[in-house]
């Protein structure tokens, strides 16, 4: 009879001996079941007061049959950001590398002298990363048309997606933050609202508060403090409170000092409705071309009477794949991830369908995935699970791939770029490691590729679920197993 305990219970006789003092207790700790761990890990480990027990590694070289170094394989951890990896390889598989989102523009009727008599209608994709400057590109194509004027609304058509219900504030009481932002078929610049903050001119006036887009039910309380001197940290210290900011009509108060001698500053945040944002950016910039649109917004469908006019196609899945693993952003990844659904299972896209698609990918490759649960495909979740062996065997598929140079492109490199831009900088590996970070309260992850010193390329998962473990320990770890495999791999 076999009696099988939690992860930490499995691993408290090692713990016992891993905190003790010298190497003997290394040996002890290899012995208990730490078998091939590197002594660098473990020290390490004991230096941060970390267990082992919580630890999930899966080390393989990509020319090999073989893991060279395991541990925890088939345990479930959450992985936090590095679950964007499976997004990503799945979306080049589905999708296809060069997919496009469109944006596209109809009216009630075709323009007469320039006026459209009826409504304009908006239809959103899901394009994950439509800018101020793609609406900007909208606005100058209906100019082009000679469209000046709109005597009817501007309607907002989401329909491509349904996510269901969900409270920005669920996940940590912080629904102001961009990383909490969304997902939804039309949105403008991540869902976020831009805060400039400008130091005055030498005329002594206030500091300048400006918010794009310029949204008439965001209110600004603008209580900047100027001072006088060099900006350093203590001269250049604004802050922004948002008050209501899942409502229609937050406040921003803006707070804090500034040195005159600062430069403008940008901040970004979430606040108020995203439809509203839209509508006041469209209607700005339609004035700005000498255009006018008599209604205000409403969300509908198109009609299938309507005209279309003109529409915006996005950059393609592998551009964007960078900018989504690169600097791990959460709401790219969602509007991706039901993307995937609405394409494969029909619109509207769901996180059912979304989780089906994934789903039947893995039964085509064979991978059998017990417990594993993608919930939303960007990793902000407590709900997510994927063991460091499955990790491993996506990397693996992904490395044989025809989209290999796709994925690799969009990973952030050691000492380099992205995440990973501050990490391993004096060391011998840095340049050689490209790594998906993850990161969540008691969280902290990474997967991905390094080249070794011996010129041979591994696939390298570490997965940890531990309190406190993403105050830069969890990073001290990742780097004496990255600095291990980078030696001796």
């Amino acid at each position: 009879m076999f009696l099988i305990l939690p992860r930490r219970l499995r691993f408290f006789l090692l713990a016992a001996f891993f905190l003790g003092i010298g190497s003997a207790n290394i040996q002890s700790a290899t012995a208990a079941g730490a078998v091939g761990m590197p002594p660098s890990v473990l020290e390490t480990l004991k230096k941060q007061k970390l267990s082992l027990g919580d630890l999930g590694i899966w080390v393989q070289a990509v020319d090999s049959n073989k893991p060279l170094l395991t541990h925890l394989p088939d345990d479930l951890f959450n992985p936090a950001s590095v679950m964007k990896l499976v997004t990503s390889v799945v979306a080049l598989d589905v999708l296809g590398t060069n997919f496009q989102w469109t944006t596209r523009v109809y009216a009630d009727a075709l323009p007469v002298n320039g006026v459209v008599h009826g409504n304009l209608y908006i239809k959103g994709e899901g394009d994950p990363w439509f800018r101020s400057e793609d609406l900007w590109d909208l606005v100058r194509q209906l100019s082009d048309l000679g469209i000046h004027e709109v005597t009817g609304k501007l309607v907002l058509d989401n329909s491509y997606f349904d996510p269901g219900p969900a409270d920005p504030s669920d996940f940590d009481d912080h629904p102001e933050r961009v990383y909490n932002a969304l997902p939804q078929a039309l949105l403008l610049d991540n869902r976020a609202t831009r805060v400039l903050i400008v130091p005055p001119d030498r005329s002594g006036a206030g500091a300048v508060v400006r918010a794009w887009p310029p949204n008439s039910n965001i209110a600004i309380n603008n209580d900047v403090k100027l001072v006088k001197g060099a900006c350093t940290g203590q001269t250049n210290q604004p802050s922004i409170a948002v008050l209501g900011p899942d409502t229609n009509t937050p406040t921003l108060n803006v707070s804090g000092k500034i040195s005159t001698e600062c430069q403008p500053d940008q901040f970004y945040l979430v606040a108020g409705n995203a439809n509203d944002a839209f509508y006041s950016a469209f209607k700005h910039l339609f004035e700005g071309q000498g255009g006018k649109i008599d209604g205000t917004w409403a969300e509908g469908v198109v009609p299938k009477t309507a005209v279309y006019l003109v529409q915006h196609n996005s950059e393609n899945l592998t551009q964007y794949l960078y900018l989504q693993n690169k600097w791990s952003n959460n709401l790219m990844a969602r509007q991706i991830f039901l993307t995937m659904g609405a394409e494969i299972k029909g619109a509207p896209g769901t996180l059912l369908k979304s989780k089906a698609v994934i789903a039947d990918w893995l039964k085509r490759q064979g991978f059998n995935w017990p417990g594993f649960d993608i919930e939303n495909g960007s990793g902000l979740s407590r709900k997510a699970r994927i063991s460091p062996k499955e990790m491993g065997q996506l990397l693996m598929y992904a490395w044989r791939s025809p989209t290999m140079p796709e994925l690799m492109a969009s990973l952030p490199i050691a000492g380099i770029d992205g995440t990973m831009r501050k990490r391993m900088r004096g060391e011998p590996a840095r340049g050689m490691i490209h790594l998906k970070t993850g990161t969540l309260r008691d969280v902290r992850a990474g997967a991905g590729y390094i080249i070794t010193q011996s010129g041979r390329r591994y696939v390298v998962v570490i997965l940890q679920n531990e309190q406190n473990v993403q105050n830069g320990g969890g990073s001290k770890v990742q780097d004496a197993i990255l600095d291990w495999l980078y030696d001796n791999g």
